[in-house]
């Protein structure tokens, strides 16, 4: 079953849409955008028309994007390509070292998005509409910069944004059939994501400087059919 609600959770994550739209305004000489989602300042973005690359330099939420062309291309109308997130699930220590070996370069595998193991659930039997509920802990992570940042800065830079990868993630949960309705949420942020010590030594949960919000909720998934036999 936990792999199962695992793969559940993948699913939903690789439904989430990457997509956000752009137009040119004269008026103000940038590119505006009704929903910046968790675009942020020094990741990349990608324009699906044109198919080409754009380093993000300034983000001012759902307003408007900064960018330049990585080589050639215009930085200006269309739908564009947000960084997928790079689901991941386990204990803390799996979790670490199958984040740290699954490659070398942090800009493939972040954002994450992290079903922290171990997952306590309920089953149900053959008469209940329901096929389980549980109680699940997600992190919505992306590398962060603790030599120039404050703690103002983590959370401008980086919490804000995964907050909104959070906020992505619940609505193409709601959208999906398949489970309940989520009335309540309960929202963690980190302005550094690990342990701080007495002696004021930070340690990282995973390899990486990270910043981040918590996701908890309880999550109820329906059966898909219903066999009285």
């Amino acid at each position: 079953m936990i792999d199962l609600i695992s793969s559940h959770i993948g699913e939903i994550v690789s439904n989430i849409n990457l997509v956000i739209v752009g137009e040119v305004d004269n008026n103000i000489g940038k590119n505006t955008f009704c929903q910046t989602k968790w675009a942020r300042k020094g990741k990349r973005i990608q324009n699906l028309d044109t198919n080409f690359t754009f380093n993000i330099i300034n983000v001012e939420e759902d307003y408007y994007i900064d960018a330049l062309p990585v080589g050639a291309g215009t930085f200006g109308s269309g739908p564009y390509e947000l960084p997928a997130p790079f689901y991941i699930h386990g204990t803390k220590k799996a979790t670490n070292r199958e984040w740290t070996i699954s490659t070398n370069d942090l800009t493939q595998k972040t954002p994450i998005i992290w079903l922290l193991g171990p997952v306590q659930y309920t089953a149900f039997g053959r008469e209940s509409s329901k096929e389980y509920e549980a109680d699940l802990r997600l992190f919505f992570l992306d590398e962060t910069d603790p030599t120039n940042y404050y703690t103002e800065d983590h959370l401008e830079q980086v919490v804000y944004p995964m907050e909104q990868l959070a906020n992505e993630f619940l609505l193409t949960l709601q959208n999906d059939a398949n489970y309940a309705t989520i009335d309540q949420w309960e929202v963690i942020e980190f302005s550094r994501f690990g342990t701080e010590q007495d002696n004021g030594f930070f340690q990282n949960i995973l390899d990486a400087n990270l910043s981040g919000v918590e996701l908890r909720f309880t999550l109820t998934r329906y059966k898909n059919n219903i066999c009285k036999c």
